[in-house]
């Protein structure tokens, strides 16, 4: 059992793990620690990797690799007290001559998380608290961080989001169906100096009903399989109805202009486009909503996946029975992707993008600049409207130029524009047209800009006018221009 001590003991603790190199910039510089170990595969190169005598190896030992460590080591290098800590919150466990970790301890940013052990995941417990996994991590990426009066954790797990929600919103709510994602979220907030997250236990919003946020993140049980027994992954509902039931349920516990960042898989039905499928869980919703595919599996290949990560029994019988129930309810193939809706009165937009879902930085202050993009567009787009309008080109724009020797010198072959930050994409120029852009800083409006572009131009001015439009809608919807 976790026992949270006081404030100062868990500031302690994090100044021991810091002062151990025990963070989160150590890890992504050792790819080894990218996997989770593995009795049967990588521990021993693991423990081959930690054979020196020091501090951050011994804590490697215990809180990751999961394996016991000889007392008399374990005292010689960490100090009597922080192991009398460690052993007082419940994170160690002192044997008769060993100390062993109850918990796995992962480092993500400047926050430590506590989850259940490398061994009770092989073992695919049905009551789980897995670790910051890669699912975890991106929707702490796609979070907004802007100021939150209210924000709700839906599906915590170990509390990562909550965590992180805490220091841009006055309160937290974290939720979970799992009794023990409780005992954990509450940890990990006092590990990480976090008093104001309130902590609940049930199905979905049934724990939050009558109450209204401003943010909502959820990291659902969303595996698209035949049971629902593993609760961390699964759910019992039939294929995607899970997350169908959360986007359609969310714009009832969202504030006006409120948002929620989900997660989430989606099947395609035979013969039906697969943004259709999800057309369907926000039409009418009273929400925009900005859609992005990272990945699509056909039913086999998602089957083998799954089946592996689930634990289930891997026998021919079992990737049978799977195949059954996709063909039985006519799912061609799996897609997965996150999900941004903003609640707002009027006429709302809906917009489908391919994103590979692997970002290296925070992309949620991107998100937000994209729906201000799209809302230029959607609610003062007409010709009067955006020439009146200040735009700006995206923060993180640059203009990369493609030269090729020719006759003895360099030829400018091609003009790409390329969003570096956040939401990244590309175009191709003319050199015309990146000169135009170059005079969007936003001090003028677009209609003073064009005017002195189209002094400069060999064209009718009606004519760059019309041109010079039809570009700026065309960066709007691609995200490189801001209003």
């Amino acid at each position: 059992m976790l026992k949270p001590l006081s404030l100062a003991d868990a500031q302690r603790l994090r100044e021991f793990f810091r002062q151990a190199n025990y963070t989160h910039q150590e890890f992504e510089g050792r790819r080894w620690l990218a996997e989770l170990p593995s009795r049967s595969g990588t521990l021993p190169l693991m423990l081959d990797q930690t054979r020196d005598s020091t501090l951050q190896n011994l804590i490697l030992r215990l809180f990751f690799l999961d394996v016991p460590v000889d007392t008399a080591h374990a005292e010689s290098l960490a100090p009597a007290a922080t192991l009398e800590a460690l052993v007082a919150c419940g994170m160690l466990v002192r044997g008769r001559d060993t100390f062993s970790a109850t918990v796995m301890l992962t480092p993500c940013d400047e926050c430590l998380f506590a989850a259940d052990r490398p061994a009770r995941m092989e073992s695919h417990a049905p009551d789980l608290v897995i670790w910051p996994n890669p699912t975890t991590r991106l929707l702490h990426q796609f979070t907004i961080r802007r100021p939150s009066r209210a924000t709700l954790d839906l599906g915590a797990g170990c509390g990562i989001q909550a965590v992180f929600a805490a220091a841009h919103s006055e309160s937290v709510v974290a939720t979970d169906l799992n009794p023990r994602a409780e005992e954990f979220t509450r940890f990990n907030a006092w590990l990480n100096g976090v008093s104001h997250i309130e902590c609940r236990t049930g199905d979905t919003f049934q724990p939050v009903q009558n109450r209204k946020f401003d943010l909502i993140v959820a990291n659902p049980p969303f595996f698209v399989t035949p049971s629902g027994d593993q609760i961390y992954c699964e759910n019992e509902m039939e294929l995607d109805g899970y997350c169908r039931r959360i986007a359609r349920e969310a714009p009832g516990y969202l504030n006006e202009g409120g948002y929620l960042q989900m997660v989430c898989e989606w099947v395609q039905m035979s013969g039906q486009p697969w943004p259709d499928r999800v057309r369907e869980w926000i039409e009418g919703s009273g929400c925009d909503a900005w859609v992005f595919r990272g990945y699509a599996r056909d039913a086999a290949t998602y089957a083998r996946e799954r089946i592996r990560q689930t634990g289930a029994d891997a026998g021919g019988e079992t990737l049978q029975r799977w195949l059954n129930y996709y063909r039985e309810r006519g799912v061609e193939q799996i897609h997965g992707g996150i999900v941004a809706m903003r609640r707002r009165s009027g006429r709302n937009w809906l917009r489908f993008e391919e994103m590979p879902l692997d970002p290296s930085q925070p992309f949620g202050e991107a998100i937000c600049l994209a729906f201000a993009s799209i809302d230029q567009l959607e609610q003062h787009g007409s010709d009067q409207e955006l020439l009146a309008a200040h735009l700006r080109l995206y923060p993180d724009t640059q203009l990369d130029q493609q030269f090729r020797q020719s006759s003895g010198t360099w030829q400018l072959r091609g003009m790409t524009l390329r969003c570096t930050g956040g939401l990244s994409g590309s175009m191709s120029l003319q050199p015309m047209v990146a000169d135009f852009l170059g005079r969007l800083d936003g001090s003028r409006t677009l209609g003073e800009v064009i005017a002195a572009f189209a002094a400069g131009a060999a064209a009718p001015p009606e004519v760059v006018q019309r041109e010079c439009l039809s570009v700026v809608r065309r960066l709007l919807e691609r995200r490189f221009i801001l209003p």
